[in-house]
């Protein structure tokens, strides 16, 4: 009985190998949430040229997304992609919106759970450049993530209220 056994569970080994179990999107989503969500607080802290999926050179911003085991995720067909700096906070946004929707559910499953770069379907747009001083946008740009974050711009937490005395 002993090489029965054995052959058992080599069966069932293969069988999780050749057949996995089915991801779930909302919990693979919750990773590489989490790993945006750094890649826009160091945007958005003063004189940070990289971080957490981006490296600054110039005027563009070079953002290559990956999931936690290192695959790259795919947008538009490419890992990398060049963004104007000035547009940068908004494409991080519009990211976001992006994989909350489901739209790289597939290039996540994949690059957790099978082969990365499973077509690079999935696609963001770069956001239309704002009017104003690019110190007002930097600004406007810092105040909206620290308000994703519940925060005001000050960085104190936006729903604290006083004592009352």
């Amino acid at each position: 009985m002993p090489l029965e056994s054995i052959v058992d569970a080599a069966k069932s080994a293969l069988r999780e190998v050749v057949s996995p179990q089915p991801s779930d999107p909302v919990a693979d989503r919750k990773d590489v949430l989490q790993d945006l969500h750094l890649a826009e607080k160091a945007w958005a802290t003063d004189g940070v040229r990289s971080g957490t999926w981006f490296v600054r050179d110039g005027e563009h911003v070079a953002f290559t997304p990956t999931t936690r085991n290192g695959a790259t995720l795919t947008i538009s067909g490419q890992t990398t992609k060049l963004i104007p700096a000035d547009r940068f906070a908004d494409y991080l946004v519009n990211m976001r919106s992006a994989i909350e929707a489901g739209e790289f559910d597939r290039e996540i499953a994949g690059a957790l759970h099978g082969s990365a770069n499973v077509g690079g379907t999935a696609e963001v747009a770069v956001p239309a450049a704002r009017d104003g001083s690019p110190q007002d946008v930097r600004q406007a740009q810092q105040d909206a993530a620290l308000a994703r974050e519940g925060r005001n711009p000050d960085g104190s937490l936006a729903g604290v209220v006083g004592n009352g005395s």
